[in-house]
């Protein structure tokens, strides 16, 4: 039986989101939670999901950002400039991960990058809430070898288990940095775009060269993703349904063949809670969050719906056991 972590990602900034995921926990199909700490509403939202989850055994991590929402940190500086690397549009937001760009002052920029990072783990602490694991959002701390080490760092400072930055399927990941980097071509240099291409494409190199290496599942799958917005209309329920079809088919393959007994694999889900009268509203919630969480916006809420309705029909029960991102260190 393959032992797997299930994580939903990004919750605490859409209220249909939080309520996706809360469902999917209380259902017994999620173990592990990606939540943001940079949300005006960070407190409460957590204590929600602690409360509407009470007695279910599931772990919460925090899911870094430098690409959607505000920065914690109140350094104006480097990063944290409309014109340093990464800044804040309008000088409040971080600009999203297709605009970001590096600055010449090196040392600075990660500098007040880790400034930042180390802010958004201390916001659980702040609470009394336990956390396990990092992520990243958009996977933007896995484009540039320093920003990784950075994000390694920030890891084994807090003492925390990170996510894999080996994806699976691998040709899905290839295609998204391909899009990154394309529409990147107006923002960052020619140089950095190739230090995407570059450690990404030598990632497993960097990874076995790297001295104190944070634990983390042997990688991550994302064949539960998708499928990609479609800017043109609209899924239906009928389709929603097809797709949830496809991907238990597709989940049930990926989980058919046992893997060695200590390997543990991580499976990514994009949630929304499952009421499809309702989309038009939740697509309303994204207009009101005072957020600018990039990449979970309505574009994509039909296809967090397909996965929401394919998760909560599948049954794991014979396909997997759910391990503890608190026992990676011990394997």
């Amino acid at each position: 039986m393959n032992k797997v972590i299930f994580t939903a990602d990004d919750y605490g900034v859409i209220p249909a989101i939080d309520e996706g995921i809360i469902k999917a926990v209380n259902a017994g199909k999620i173990n592990s939670v990606a939540a943001f700490s940079n949300h005006h509403l960070f407190e409460s939202r957590i204590k929600k999901l602690q409360d509407s989850c009470a007695g279910k055994t599931f772990e919460i991590g925090c899911h870094l950002t430098i690409s959607s929402g505000k920065p914690i940190s109140e350094r104006k500086i480097g990063l944290l400039t409309r014109q340093g690397s990464l800044g804040f549009r309008r000088r409040k937001y971080f600009k999203k991960y297709t605009q970001m760009r590096r600055t010449k002052h090196t040392t600075q920029e990660l500098n007040d990058l880790h400034y930042e990072l180390s802010k958004q783990v201390e916001q659980f602490y702040k609470y009394d809430i336990e956390i396990t694991n990092l992520s990243c959002h958009h996977n933007t701390l896995f484009f540039f070898e320093d920003y990784h080490q950075l994000f390694f760092q920030v890891a084994k400072e807090f003492g925390l288990v990170v996510r894999s930055p080996l994806n699976i399927p691998k040709a899905m990941n290839d295609l998204y940095i391909s899009m990154v980097v394309l529409r990147l071509f107006d923002n960052m240099s020619k140089e950095d775009r190739h230090r995407i291409l570059s450690h990404t494409r030598n990632m497993r190199s960097f990874l076995s060269q790297y001295e104190g290496l944070p634990d983390m599942p042997i990688a991550l799958n994302t064949v539960h993703y998708g499928p990609l917005a479609l800017p043109t209309n609209r899924l239906s329920n009928c389709e929603i349904d097809a797709y949830a079809d496809e991907k238990n088919l597709a989940l049930r393959m990926e989980l058919s063949n046992d893997a060695p007994e200590e390997e543990v694999m991580e499976y990514v889900f994009h949630l929304i809670d499952d009421n499809y009268d309702q989309i038009d509203a939740y697509c309303e919630q994204t207009k009101f969050s005072n957020s600018r969480y990039t990449g979970i916006d309505a574009g994509y809420f039909d296809s967090r719906m397909a996965e929401q309705r394919a998760l909560l029909n599948f049954e794991l029960s014979h396909l997997v056991s759910f391990e503890s991102w608190r026992n990676l260190s011990r394997l």
